[in-house]
């Protein structure tokens, strides 16, 4: 038998967003400018209530649920630990409400200095306002003496958290491209990206107001031989502050629902290419391949929760290696008709289901392999994914396993790779 848990979850949302922008082109003695400002709106909210409820299931497909039930001496019932297979009658409860209104100005310009300079530039000046409830729950005994499931029951205690917050963002970049010739260029871009805690996290479930800002850097060469090409890009980003919630474990209560927030940093640096290869003929083979660092620097939080030892280790879910390679066969006919023919391998490595790096994803690989045809305004495809049905876990239990993984060396539980399928598509051009 194992436990389990079912969640019921209601929720009402709206949403509404608009976009008014200007574009204009123009020369100057030292280069043109493409520049483009605008304003943008949006207006979104969501009401949510959910209950989560712990029950005693078998260990079978389609199981039944199971009663835990205590014996006298004498063979008559005492009692039941579970109530029809609940172990909790609700072992959560979430209710609350919240509304949310940002505007955004920003502007971008692409400055083309030389016929072989560019710069670009972009910035974004962002403005919230969220407003919204959380009602309190506590725990509360029903008072059915026959079953101890209702000995801890989460309900609404009647009161209610109001928030007000208006956080703010700033979010830039710059890159230039420098083209040496027809067939080798340099490029580099530095850019800030800054998100503030959401509107749901921070009204509904109380998260930091802290908001996540990271800066990344990269620079890279280009080469063009013939109709083959090749991107070397290296990179380098910071995350300081980065915001997160975990599922945590409340000894006092005995539940592990508790959201805790915490604020640290973390850093991921690599290099990466990305190419085609012309071979011969009709046959190409093109391919990208990341190579990277991305790792954890501290974590803490201002409730005294401890998110582990994570210095140094393995941001979650993410590879330090990870790529594909894509062969392919392209055919023009007479009367522009084409037909192409195309293999693909994709590889992800080794990853972690949790900040202390406990229990692993371990790494995966899989085939694809398809068929397109163009014939006048129509297309036909058949795509076939996971040819071979390799198996592989996504990702864990990203709700539970964030802190200290499921015990194991390897996850034995998460979201699994999609088996082998296949696609057909019609597509008619108008």
């Amino acid at each position: 038998m194992l436990s389990a848990q079912y969640r019921s979850t209601d929720a009402k949302f709206y949403s509404g967003q608009g976009d008014v922008s200007v574009t204009r082109k123009f020369d100057t003695p030292l280069g043109s400018h493409d520049i483009r400002v605008g304003v943008y709106g949006a207006d979104w909210g969501s009401s949510v209530f959910a209950v989560y409820q712990n029950y005693l299931l078998q260990v079978t497909s389609q199981p039944k649920t199971l009663d835990l039930v205590a014996y006298g001496a004498d063979g008559s019932v005492k009692g039941y630990v579970t109530d029809n297979g609940a172990l909790n009658d609700a072992a959560s409860l979430v209710g609350g409400k919240y509304d949310a209104q940002m505007v955004a100005v920003y502007g971008t310009d692409t400055w083309d200095i030389t016929d072989r300079l560019r710069i670009d530039l972009g910035l974004r000046q962002e403005w919230y306002s969220y407003n919204g409830f959380s009602q309190t729950t506590g725990s509360y005994n029903l008072g059915n003496a026959a079953t101890l499931a209702d000995n801890a029951t989460r309900g609404f205690t009647g009161a209610i958290v109001t928030t007000k917050f208006k956080p703010k963002a700033t979010n830039w970049t710059a890159g230039v491209n420098y083209d040496l010739s027809s067939r080798f260029g340099i490029y580099a871009r530095a850019s800030q990206l800054e998100v503030p805690a959401y509107a749901s996290a921070v009204a509904i479930t109380g998260s930091s107001f802290t908001a996540s800002k990271a800066k990344l850097y990269e620079a890279g060469v280009k080469a063009l031989v013939g109709h083959s090409y090749l991107y070397l890009t290296g990179f380098y980003t910071k995350f300081d502050p980065l915001s997160a919630s975990f599922t945590t474990f409340n000894p006092s209560t005995g539940r592990s629902d508790q959201i805790v927030a915490f604020v640290g940093s973390a850093e991921d640096k690599g290099i990466e290419a990305d190419g085609l290869l012309r071979v011969a003929g009709p046959l190409s083979v093109s391919g990208a391949v990341t190579v990277q660092d991305p790792k954890y620097i501290n974590f803490t939080s201002t409730t005294g929760a401890s998110a582990g030892a994570v210095a140094g280790k393995q941001i979650v879910r993410q590879p330090k290696i990870y790529g594909n390679i894509r062969p392919s066969l392209d055919f023009k006919f007479h009367g522009g008709d084409r037909l192409s023919v195309y293999g693909r391998y994709d590889y992800v490595g080794k990853r972690y289901v949790d900040v202390t790096n406990t229990t692993a994803l371990p790494a995966y690989g899989y085939f694809s392999a398809g068929m397109t045809f163009d014939h006048g305004p129509w297309n036909f495809q058949i795509v076939g994914d996971n040819v071979t049905n390799a198996h592989g876990l996504t990702e864990g239990n990203t709700a539970g396993d964030t802190l200290s993984g499921q015990g194991t060396p390897d996850a034995i539980f998460g979201r699994p790779l999609w088996g082998r399928n296949v696609r057909f598509v019609v597509g008619l051009k108008w």
